[in-house]
């Protein structure tokens, strides 16, 4: 057999020509080792890991039927693995001290795809200001998190039943006059809404705790400033240079001193005493 390639033939039955087919033939069989060795990193099934079910969960109820706690899901790749998921908790000014996370650490149960962290309450009900939306930022710690899903945001607010309780007097300094308001209280903490307080469909919500500490979140009056906008009732601030009142807000009997600050977008007009008389 012969072939013509370009120039003279060449007889591959010599000797010179078997040996140039062995060594390519050898090389031949080296790179298809290599490769098949090679096959195994590039198809390497994937490293199991752990995720948050979502990055943000804004709706959250906080409620006596679940303790008022936050179920927070967690999801694994592999079912087949014994897993444990860190987690961390950051803390802000509105939970360090309120809420802390059950355990840092979540273990899979046999042959489930999902574990909880668990958001938990670390004082009682009554030093809780529940008119507060509480947000809560978890971090997954360790080598096993995946790239995605590794930090969520969950916000939660109370979820309270409220029931009449009667009627009060507010006295208000901040607009120069007194009226009647009716008052609602929540059955399962010493949490009090007046209904309808300075405007129509405006209700203001306030807690109070064991030692007759009254605590509520910023909340609008409904009461429109013709050059500022709506006006809202917020928190003393005893850092404010103009401020005259360096009490907080309190209980004393059945009256309640909402001292605070009436505010605007552009600032604030000071500090001011809402009383409220409970008529009970």
């Amino acid at each position: 057999m012969s072939i013509r390639i370009h120039g003279p033939i060449i007889n591959l039955k010599s000797k010179n020509m078997k040996k140039i087919i062995s060594i390519l033939y050898l090389l031949l069989v080296v790179l298809v080792s290599c490769d098949q060795d090679n096959i195994g990193t590039l198809y390497d099934p994937e490293t199991p890991y752990v995720a948050f079910s979502s990055s943000i969960v804004p709706e959250n109820i906080l409620s006596a039927e679940n303790n008022y706690s936050v179920s927070v899901p967690i999801a694994r790749s592999k079912l087949d693995e014994q897993t444990t998921a860190e987690v961390s908790l950051e803390m802000n000014d509105n939970i360090d001290g309120i809420f802390g996370l059950e355990n840092t650490s979540v273990s899979f149960a046999d042959g489930e795809g999902t574990a909880y962290a668990k958001i938990v309450p670390l004082v009682e009900l009554s030093q809780i200001d529940v008119s507060k939306v509480y947000e809560f930022n978890l971090t997954l710690l360790g080598d096993n998190v995946s790239e995605f899903y590794n930090h969520t945001t969950y916000r939660a607010t109370f979820l309270l039943t409220f029931e009449p309780i009667g009627t009060g007097t507010l006295s208000s300094e901040f607009f120069g006059a007194e009226w009647s308001v009716q008052v609602e209280k929540a059955i399962e903490a010493e949490v009090y809404k007046i209904i309808d307080c300075y405007t129509e469909g405006y209700n203001i919500s306030f807690s109070v705790d064991n030692d007759n500490n009254v605590f509520y979140s910023p909340q609008q009056t409904g009461y429109v400033d013709p050059d500022y906008g709506m006006v809202s009732l917020e928190m003393p601030d005893s850092e404010e240079p103009d401020s005259y009142y360096m009490g907080e807000p309190y209980r004393e009997g059945n009256t309640i001193y909402l001292l605070g600050r009436f505010t605007v977008e552009a600032g604030s007009y000071g500090h001011w005493y809402e009383v409220l008389t409970l008529n009970q």
